[in-house]
Order: structure tokens, then sequence, then C-alpha cells
């Protein structure tokens, strides 16, 4: 894991959470072959009660690909350890929608490649 990844989870999982959870949280979740317990720090929407996280160039990244099936994660989340359910967000349309979204909430975010979108039912 990164430096950066490593700070940012640090902090928040801290009481100075703050300065970043309005836009990050942290991930966890198992592995879907191997097992092993990740934790990434990511950007996440809201709409409706739902945490949206887009994938980047999700061509290049793998962690996503672990929510094909619905599988249960936990979120460090403003401060607060949740539990929930990731899964991906199949229809063209909502992605479409949630995309806008996300690029409102973050402008100088450039998507790129095909996003995929992991809705976590809270």
């Amino acid at each position: 894991m990164s430096v950066g990844n490593t700070l940012t989870i640090g902090v928040l999982g801290s009481p100075f959470h703050g300065i970043m959870s309005k836009g990050l949280l942290v991930l966890k979740y198992e592995g879907r072959r191997s097992g092993r317990r990740y934790e990434v720090p990511l950007q996440y929407i809201e709409d409706d009660g739902t945490l949206y996280i887009w994938a980047g160039n999700a061509g290049e990244k793998t962690w996503w690909r672990n929510f094909r099936k619905p599988a249960p994660v936990a979120a460090q989340l403003r401060g607060e350890e949740v539990a929930a359910t990731a899964y991906l967000v199949d229809d063209p349309a909502r992605r479409a929608e949630l995309l806008h979204a996300y690029v409102d909430r973050y402008p100088y975010t450039t998507p790129t490649g095909r996003p995929k979108f992991v809705g976590q039912r809270w």
C-alpha cells in the first residue's frame, strides 16, 4: 500500500477525520479469491441514502471486481465504522446519472475509460 493511502486511512480512522471525511471513506472488504482483508480509501457520492464509489480507470483497478456479486463490506465513514453490502451498478442509464453527479461533486476529476460504480446499501 502506498504511503499516501496509509496516511489517508490513518486520518480517516482518527479523531481528525473531519478534514477528509466529507468526500473520502475507507472501504474494507475481503478479496473474493484470496480471502485477504483489504482497506482502500475512496471518494464517494451519496444519493438518496446510498453511497456510490466510482472506480476511475476501472480496467487498471481490481478492487471493484470483488463486487460483481453483492458482497459484505465495512466502511470507515465520517468517523464511524458501518456495515454494508456492495454491488456493481449494472444499469447504463443509472451509471450515466451517477457519473454526472460524481463529476458535479468532484469537478477536478476527469472520467476516463468505462466507469464502474459500486453502490452501497446502508
